[in-house]
């Protein structure tokens, strides 16, 4: 009896345990598959391999993920384990909605580049989609991830011994008005417009000298741990109202006319977390500054300003110059030459700035004429072919930036300067 008991027992647990084989093998055969070709095709024809992955997580903190490390990687080959499909017709999603998804976890495929990003909400994401990302807006490209929880959980465990991020930025404008853009400066910049300065400052040695170069002073101060997390970007222009919109993987300035505004140079300060790329950055113009009519304007009133000088102080031709030179025979004194350079430093505070007379000093030198007041706005630097003799009288500031005026010692005519300093 015990035996007959024994061996129904035997029976049973047999066919359930085929039971539970037949069963996987239905579930595995009728399951959906995704297609390994299907999903490497994906990549190759439409999706580029991002510059870096962005994750952020459940508790708003971000990470990133550099191209061809190990992390990245993983990210990578579970995303495209997930994608089944591949459209760029699929439904259209407001900024609103995209700014949304950025307020849950998800990863973002970020490009050094114009490319447009992709975005995957990890969160609440009932159709599972993957959304590419536009000026304003986005489209669903693909749905029906699967195991976006995997994806997550991958992306999580990446995390370990990585810095986080805070997704933040600021705004701040100087309390001090720039007059002029001192031309030497403007080299220090990307010209983004001939109204629109721009640089992206790293460290606080950088800081220190902009500051010093544009006079700037914030409400708030910047100091070494400001540059912990975040970088700086300054724009110095002339148009009075700045905007500007922060995304992960780029940033988008728009500037706008006001009427009635006295124009003068202003400098806007974003303060940004590195989690930005702040190597891209969109400059638009949405009210149409009209540059070119304003840029005519601008370059005919500067050339103006040098057809004006006069010709009996500014050498304007060098060759001209160097005959009446050879043929002089007189010599003018320090103090002539110290007067005769007081016109160049009042000529010479629209191109670099007004310098402290109480610093002035004077030498006597063999000198190359230059074009440092008599170029036009498009032309280039350009010097003589040969030398002659001359003052150097100098003006400078604390930092060590200066003037100095070139002033030749037999007809006594400015004969060209050259500003010094960082």
């Amino acid at each position: 009896m015990k035996k007959s008991i024994k061996i129904i027992i035997i029976c049973i647990l047999i066919v359930i345990a085929i039971g539970l084989i037949a069963a996987l093998f239905v579930t595995q055969y009728y399951a959906p598959k995704v297609s390994t070709e299907a999903s490497e095709s994906i990549f190759t024809e439409n999706i580029i391999a991002p510059d870096r992955i962005v994750y952020r997580n459940t508790n708003g903190q971000y990470y990133q993920f550099a191209k061809d490390t190990d992390a990245y990687n993983k990210i990578i080959e579970r995303v495209k384990q997930s994608l089944s499909n591949y459209s760029e017709s699929g439904n259209t999603l407001t900024q609103e909605d995209i700014d949304s998804i950025h307020e849950k976890s998800f990863i973002e495929f970020d490009y050094e580049t114009a490319s447009k990003n992709y975005i995957i909400q990890l969160e609440e994401n009932e159709n599972a989609n993957m959304i590419k990302l536009g000026n304003t807006g986005g489209i669903v490209v693909s749905n029906n991830l699967k195991s976006l929880d995997e994806i997550e959980m991958i992306a999580e465990e990446q995390t370990q011994g990585q810095k986080a991020y805070s997704f933040q930025y600021k705004e701040m404008l100087s309390r001090n008005t720039i007059n002029t853009m001192e031309y030497r400066y403007l080299q220090q910049f990307k010209q983004i417009n001939y109204k629109i300065y721009q640089v992206k400052i790293q460290d606080m040695e950088t800081y220190e000298l902009y500051k010093e170069m544009c006079n700037l002073a914030f409400d708030e101060e910047i100091n070494e741990d400001t540059f912990n997390d975040n970088d700086l970007i300054l724009t110095v222009s002339l148009v009075p109202k700045i905007t500007v919109k922060v995304n992960i993987g780029n940033i988008q300035y728009t500037y706008e006319n006001m009427s009635d505004v006295n124009y003068q140079y202003t400098a806007h300060l974003l303060i940004v977390s590195k989690i930005v790329n702040t190597d891209c950055i969109y400059n638009t113009d949405l009210t149409e500054i009209e540059a070119e009519v304003d840029r005519g304007n601008f370059e005919t009133e500067f050339d103006e300003q040098v057809d004006n000088l006069d010709p009996q102080i500014f050498v304007k031709d060098f060759d001209c110059f160097y005959e009446e030179y050879q043929s002089a025979t007189g010599k003018i004194t320090q103090e002539q030459a110290e007067e005769i350079a007081e016109v160049g430093f009042e000529e010479a505070e629209r191109l670099v700035g007004e310098y402290d007379e109480a610093t002035q000093e004077c030498r006597e030198i063999e000198v190359t004429p230059n074009n440092f007041f008599t170029r036009k706005y498009r032309e280039g630097d350009e010097t003589a072919r040969y030398t002659v003799q001359g003052y150097a009288i100098s003006r400078q500031d604390e930092m060590g930036n200066g003037v100095q005026i070139y002033v030749d010692k037999r007809l006594g005519k400015i004969i060209g300067a050259s500003a010094f300093g960082d």
